[in-house]
């Protein structure tokens, strides 16, 4: 337990100084037509969350081989990956070159602390390692996406990073605990619990490094954990992959494209009709630590059940979204710009 406690303090602790400088030198994000803030606000302050990782990374008691290839491989990619973010931040980058790096990225962590090649039965290498990549590849995506509102992505990252420390072992659960650390020496930044919203933003060094570190921990857990840590990796993000793919879904059903900047996510349609900040991050906290109990639960079970864990709580957040999304058309707000 000794042994944890420097690599969990220091994690939180350096991504909560980070942050704080980050503040002070007041990179400003600008609203614009996506935003849901009003305000020039500082941003880049996800900063902290990698730097809290990757100091943790270096005192995290590592005693497999394997487990300290794939965290070394987890430590570059998360660093290519944050890079890519920052300079996103000071310069807005091409969506083009942001796609193609982040592929590129995508495929190595895949390659380096995966890939997953058992889905109840084996996968040929290469469909496991381009699986594998695809999965990190739309985790980055969908955090980037969904960390549009004050304390979301922390609130629902966290539980989704201690359920999976509680599920793998060793040095990834230790690496788990680690991130959910420097993910709650952000929030003390970016969570509105004290005012009515928060003073720092992630910024896409937070979200695409936060996301990185958080699949490929996932996929060293999946690639050599048990047969059902498959289909539990994705009921631990369903709450943010949910509103993403689904909110792609209603849009091309209703005639839009789904790759055009839009307000459209249901988080986005709650703060529409009025919820606060606050309560859209308590909602999503709230659905991750389900999701989180749900998993540990399903672990407990014969490996049949897994998978039909997964499936009833994908249908019964589906239902939630259509719901949402019935609201806010009746409450007058567009659910298609």
């Amino acid at each position: 337990m000794s042994g944890a406690l420097l690599p969990l303090a220091l994690a939180f602790l350096v991504s909560l100084a980070t942050a704080g400088l980050v503040l002070r030198l007041g990179i400003l994000d600008h609203p614009n037509a996506r935003s849901n803030h009003v305000n020039p606000t500082p941003r880049g302050g996800g900063l902290g969350i990698v730097l809290g990782f990757l100091v943790a990374l270096f005192f995290i008691p590592v005693a497999a081989p394997h487990d300290l290839a794939a965290l070394t491989g987890l430590a570059l990619c998360t660093v290519l990956a944050a890079g890519l973010g920052f300079l996103d931040d000071l310069v807005t980058l091409s969506e083009r070159l942001k796609f193609v790096c982040l592929a590129l990225i995508s495929l190595a962590l895949a390659g380096m602390a995966g890939p997953v090649t058992e889905l109840g039965l084996a996968l040929p290498w290469l469909v496991g390692w381009l699986g594998s990549a695809l999965f990190v590849f739309t985790l980055a995506n969908t955090v980037n996406f969904m960390d549009g509102s004050d304390g979301l992505m922390t609130a629902a990252l966290i539980p989704a990073a201690l359920t999976l420390a509680w599920l793998a072992p060793g040095a990834t659960g230790l690496a788990a605990l680690a991130l959910a650390a420097a993910l709650a020496g952000f929030a003390v930044w970016n969570a509105p619990l004290m005012a009515a919203r928060g003073k720092l933003f992630s910024g896409d060094v937070g979200s695409l490094g936060a996301a990185v570190i958080l699949a490929g921990l996932a996929l060293m857990w999946a690639s050599n954990g048990p047969a059902t840590s498959v289909w539990l990796v994705p009921l631990l993000v369903l709450p943010l992959l949910g509103d993403v793919l689904l909110t792609m879904a209603a849009r091309v059903k209703a005639g839009a494209s789904p790759f055009v900047a839009h307000r459209s996510h249901a988080y986005q349609l709650l703060i529409a009709m009025g919820a606060s900040h606050r309560k859209v991050a308590v909602i999503w906290g709230a659905m991750s630590l389900v999701c989180g109990a749900l998993a540990l639960l399903a672990a407990g079970l014969p490996p049949i059940a897994a998978p039909f864990v997964l499936l009833v709580a994908v249908l019964v957040f589906a239902v939630l979204h259509q719901r949402w999304r019935r609201l806010a058309r009746a409450a007058g707000v567009e659910t298609r710009q």
